[in-house]
């Protein structure tokens, strides 16, 4: 009889035990401490017999480049030519750095499998059928002395390039889990290391210039001393509403800002008439008040995520090889100066390219333009004066 089915009969015993009356003998008493004891032994054993199973089929270990992997020998060709890629990329991206994070940071890929498929029919419903066993996708995940690092899951079969870009994803997370503070939580514990897509600019200049928040709106318009606040490069507010917001975004900001918790707080301290005033009514005032109950920490910087890893992409493109160590290091005074740093260049000097930057990505008015004016009449002149004519269609 295995591990599994022990455990389980000797949880339906202990659950039987439990129903009877209450015992007074020792003997009994012992054996059921005894049993018990067991039942713990066996589940503390579980785990790590489930990882010694799924560890079972990664026979082969190898190094790529800075990576240390683990795979099995279905996907060790695929696996080389995909971690060969995201060795260049992380090379380039990381500079002097990366073969520090070499050293540290293992990755394993490993086969997800079934053997059955979900079938319906109207009698029963839902069910598994039997099939024959197959890979359904492949899990990459990494370690970082130790430590989990967050892992993705990719479709079988691979693809070399999304396999590359993926890996690029777990190492992006790497790094960011050992950036000096304070920056690695304005990153979202994320260094941002992939180019941006096609497009991408184009839809980051959208999202800023329909944010929510004035001081965004007024970044990308070209105020300079808006982005630095928006961007919170120096240090956060001492009012974050109103350094942030005007006063036509309360009533949207009151209906989104905080945590669920922190919302049903606000919403118990005030009444329905308030809340109907602000969000129905759109009165400022109303609005202020329900904002006054809700803590700091309900007003998030700004700026999206997006903007900060594009700020943060910028910098080490700027900064060349050894910009992520530089970033790495501890003791700048702010975010503004962390990222100066890893740039080589004046917070201002960032920031002025940053703006140039999302300037020229503005997507192209879709209003006509002057030609096309100045073309629509002269076809409504010329349509005009063959119907002065009398009638043209004959």
């Amino acid at each position: 009889m295995s591990d599994r089915h022990v455990v389980g009969a000797l949880f339906a015993l202990g659950a039987w035990a439990g129903a009877l009356p209450a015992q007074t003998d020792p003997a009994l008493l012992a054996r059921r401490d005894a049993l018990r004891a067991r039942a713990d032994s066996l589940t503390s054993r579980l785990a790590s017999l489930d990882a010694i199973a799924r560890d079972s089929a990664l026979t082969v270990t190898m190094r790529v480049g800075v990576f240390a992997v683990r795979t099995t020998p279905a996907l060790q060709e695929i696996a080389r030519a995909a971690f060969t890629q995201a060795d260049a990329e992380a090379r380039r991206a990381l500079g002097t750095f990366a073969d520090s994070l070499g050293g540290h940071l293992t990755l394993t890929l490993r086969e997800q499998h079934r053997a059955w498929r979900a079938s319906w029919t109207p009698l029963v419903g839902v069910r598994r059928v039997a099939e024959k066993d197959h890979i359904v996708s492949v899990s990459l995940e990494a370690t970082l002395d130790g430590r989990d690092v967050p892992g993705v899951l990719v479709d079988y079969p691979l693809a070399r390039g999304e396999l590359a870009t993926n890996t690029l994803a777990v190492v992006e997370r790497a790094v960011g889990f050992n950036l000096a503070a304070p920056i690695e939580p304005w990153l979202n514990h994320r260094l941002p290391l992939r180019a941006a897509s096609d497009g991408w600019s184009a839809s980051l200049y959208r999202t800023l210039a329909t944010s929510d928040a004035a001081v965004v709106r007024h970044c990308v318009a070209g105020d300079s001393v808006a982005c630095r606040v928006g961007f919170a490069l120096d240090s956060l507010p001492r009012d974050r509403v109103s350094a942030w917001y005007d006063a036509s975004d309360l009533p949207t900001l009151a209906r989104t800002a905080g945590d669920p918790m922190q919302r049903g707080w606000m919403l118990q301290a005030i009444s329905n008439d308030l809340q109907e005033a602000c969000v129905g009514q759109r009165q400022v005032e109303a609005c202020r008040q329900m904002l006054a109950r809700l803590p700091d920490e309900a007003f998030r910087i700004p700026m999206p995520g997006a903007a900060r890893e594009s700020l943060a992409r910028l910098a080490l493109e700027i900064g060349g090889a050894g910009a992520v160590s530089r970033l790495r290091q501890g003791g700048a005074p702010s975010i503004g100066a962390q990222l100066a740093a890893a740039a080589g260049v004046s917070t201002d000097e960032l920031l002025r390219r940053w703006m140039a930057r999302v300037a020229a990505a503005r997507p192209a008015s879709p209003l006509p333009n002057a030609s096309f004016v100045l073309a629509s009449l002269a076809c409504i002149a010329v349509c005009y004066g063959w119907a002065a004519k009398g009638k043209p269609w004959n």
